[in-house]
């Protein structure tokens, strides 16, 4: 992307279109806003780099924006004339939780600026996106072919919507011709400190991220992801199987015990139990374990072989090699990362005494 992005080195300063949508998430547009002017800021210290960016909130009528969390935000602009706009970026579209329906029906009322986002493409700007930002993307047709991510709860939604688009759903950033993808709603530190470096350098973007205690990590979303198992299928013995597995997950897994529970023969038990939840029993299992593992390493202060045998499992080499494949993490770095912090009372105040251990 370098050479692409380098297409945008015209003329200080650079215009960011910060674009504002109906029920956004504030903190990730005025979370951009103010790390590019801290880049700007930090970026006076460089004599050699002369790139500076130019951020301005715009919304499809210049009118204000109401958030998700109902504060609304005043645009500083219309969308402006797309041969002047350097990035066009979209911190965040609409709620991840909405359904197809829901979805689409949010989408369409935003053809003007999905409209103007090609534009800006096609005369020669880059568009990045965070979050559910990556729908209003997706509309363009520019994603068709082409790798993007977004928010994990947002996943199944955007397969129905954009089939033609490679989602990789783990990564944090995606990026390529001109194009960036950020995964939540918060991951738009990666995607702005990695324009940074594109237009600023590494050292700008460095101290930027030092300034700000930004996190620059691409390493991926999975161990943020929050297992929310499919209930809405209908199926009154496959959501009683569902029910036991959850009282039972500790258990060994037998399928035909499971089956002969819920009168059914193991090869139905199967199929149905696949069909409903897009898992078999065992994967359905092991995910209830991986859940509880996480719980135990948030909160407690068992040893990992502790929490690994109150899962169920025996072998705890294997279960260990389950979580990383799953979460992208150790057990250790899943702790060290999602533990409670213990505080102390020493001397009027209190200290950190570290992560539950």
């Amino acid at each position: 992307m370098n050479a692409d992005v380098a297409k945008t080195e015209l003329t200080p300063p650079l215009s960011v279109a910060l674009a504002l949508t109906p029920q956004c998430v504030l903190s990730g547009v005025l979370g951009v806003m103010d790390m590019l002017s801290t880049a700007n800021y930090v970026a006076r210290k460089f004599p050699g780099v002369s790139a500076r960016f130019q951020p301005t909130l715009v919304s499809a009528d210049g009118g204000p924006v109401q958030g998700v969390n109902g504060v609304c935000l005043p645009a500083q602009a219309a969308l402006p004339d797309p041969r002047t706009v350097a990035i066009a970026f979209v911190p965040s579209g609409p709620p991840a939780n909405f359904g197809v329906a829901r979805m689409r029906q949010a989408l369409a009322a935003q053809l003007p600026l999905i409209d103007w986002l090609r534009a800006v493409y096609e005369a020669g700007g880059v568009l990045a996106s965070c979050c559910s930002g990556s729908f209003l993307l997706a509309s363009t047709g520019l994603l068709d072919g082409r790798l993007a991510t977004t928010h994990w709860r947002a996943e199944e939604t955007f397969r129905a919507l954009f089939p033609r688009v490679e989602l990789r759903i783990d990564s944090l950033l995606v990026e390529g011709e001109r194009l960036m993808c950020g995964g939540g709603a918060q991951s738009f530190s990666s995607t702005v400190l990695r324009l940074i470096s594109q237009l600023q350098g590494e050292a700008v973007a460095a101290q930027t991220a030092r300034l700000m205690l930004a996190d620059g990590h691409t390493s991926g979303q999975n161990a943020y992801r929050l297992w929310v198992p499919r209930r809405d299928h209908g199926d009154e013995a496959i959501a009683l199987g569902q029910q036991w597995l959850e009282n039972h997950y500790r258990e060994a897994f037998e399928l035909d015990g499971l089956a002969a529970h819920l009168r059914l023969t193991p090869r139905t038990l199967m199929r149905r139990f696949r069909q409903a939840t897009g898992l078999t029993p065992l994967q359905y299992q092991q995910s209830l374990r991986i859940e509880a593992a996480k719980t135990l390493l948030e909160s407690s202060r068992e040893s990992v072989n502790q929490v690994v045998w109150q899962t169920g499992y025996e072998d705890a080499s294997s279960f260990q090699r389950l979580f990383k494949r799953e979460t992208g993490l150790t057990m250790a770095q899943y702790r060290q990362r999602f533990g409670q912090r213990r505080w102390r009372a020493e001397g009027g105040g209190l200290v950190e005494a570290g992560a539950l251990a």
